[in-house]
């Protein structure tokens, strides 16, 4: 306590008004509830994710907890820690965040306070107001070893939560790894960690992760709609979603690892779609670089499933690498004539170019590569050879 805090109450004092006071107030408590939850919710949307009913009743419990603390002048009992820790374990399984929880105790302290406040009247000397204000020690006791005790069983319930759901999801993906998605236990993990087996899923991959960041990545996508469950296998980190947008999990993720490399696959229905969508995801990962945007393999599968193969194909594609590298407006020409209906026009106003300069690039990367752009097989082995050289599928080159 510093200087200016209030004094500390004295056992000899006679403290029948302030009693009378919070028992008045705790006979309206069932009516008082409704709106100190409404002020939490208000204040704390996540609180949502909680059942209305379910919520007043925890409200209830709290604030009849304090005012008898208040009217005994004592902290916590043991049996009032045990509730609040059983109300942070099911916090945790209900998905809110630990900041959310705690914030709504230091609301609904703060609603009820205020209520005394309000009636006891702190200018009279007499009045039950001067003791209440000498018993903010005794609040503030209230809101640290609630909210220690919640907290501390919230993150348990966490731990304990993500134990079991991650020893899940690594023999859920050995499975689709292993290629046995159609065995029978495969169906029951997939229902145990929320997945519909025969629902649409999708992959999303990155480099992989630390455990905190991997921690961290879990708690955010578990509050939102639809299931994600995420783990490392290897050198990367793989995510399979379903009923989530991609685009939700890589904001997600960026947030976390910013500039992080990005693929993901296609949406495949049933459990060998799962299968497939990992191995998409992985092969449109190879494409992918750091600080760019995730690369889809619906956007880019010819690549991805090219690059695997890039050695035994470096004989016909290479040729594009060394005019790339040192000439990039020849490179960028190609890919706008191949975006832009291979019309000589129609590529110059998309790059701010005459025409007659695009047909001159053209040319040019003909005569560097050999290859004719006006022709499939020209035109094929340019932009294949030019995404598996951004992608260094063979190798840094002198850019002399």
């Amino acid at each position: 306590m510093t200087a200016a805090s209030p004094p500390a109450p004295s056992p000899q004092e006679d403290w029948r008004d302030l009693a009378a006071l919070c028992t008045a107030v705790r006979a309206e408590l069932p009516q008082l509830t409704a709106g100190i939850t409404d002020r939490i919710r208000e204040e704390i949307p996540d609180y949502h994710l909680v059942p209305r009913s379910e919520h007043e009743a925890g409200v209830l419990q709290q604030c009849e907890g304090l005012l008898s603390g208040l009217v005994t002048r004592r902290g916590p009992s043991p049996e009032e820690c045990r509730h609040v820790r059983a109300l942070g374990r099911e916090r945790a399984r209900e998905g809110l965040p630990l900041q959310s929880l705690i914030a709504a105790f230091h609301v609904g302290y703060r609603e009820i306070w205020n209520i005394l406040l309000s009636r006891a009247g702190a200018d009279d000397e007499d009045g039950p107001g001067r003791q209440l204000v000498r018993l903010v020690g005794t609040v503030w006791t209230w809101v640290e070893q609630i909210t220690g005790a919640a907290a501390e069983a919230y993150n348990d319930a966490l731990r304990a939560q993500d134990a079991v759901q991650l020893g899940l999801t690594y023999r859920f993906f050995q499975g689709l790894y292993a290629r046995s998605p159609e065995e029978p236990d495969m169906a029951q993990l997939a229902r145990a960690l929320g997945y519909a087996p025969a629902g649409a899923f999708r992959a999303v991959c990155a480099p992989a992760w630390t455990d905190e960041q991997l921690t961290e990545l879990r708690g955010r996508l578990n509050r939102r709609t639809g299931t994600a469950r995420c783990a490392n296998r290897g050198a990367s980190m793989v995510a399979v979603v379903q009923g989530m947008p991609a685009g939700t999990v890589i904001d997600a993720m960026r947030d976390l690892v910013p500039r992080l490399p990005i693929g993901t696959g296609l949406e495949r229905r049933g459990l060998p779609g799962a299968a497939a969508t990992i191995l998409d995801a992985q092969a449109a990962l190879a494409l992918a670089g750091t600080g760019g945007p995730a690369v889809p393999f619906d956007g880019a599968w010819l690549a991805a499933t090219l690059f695997p193969q890039a050695d035994r194909l470096a004989p016909l594609l290479e040729p594009a690498v060394g005019p790339a590298a040192s000439h990039p407006e020849l490179a960028l020409t190609v890919r706008g004539f191949a975006d832009n209906g291979f019309s000589l026009s129609a590529t110059g106003r998309a790059l701010h170019l005459h025409p007659n300069t695009v047909k001159y690039r053209l040319n040019r990367w003909r005569e560097l590569t050999g290859w004719d752009v006006h022709t499939w097989p020209g035109l094929s082995a340019s932009l294949l050879g030019l995404g598996l050289a951004q992608a260094g599928a063979f190798g840094p080159h002198d850019r002399g």
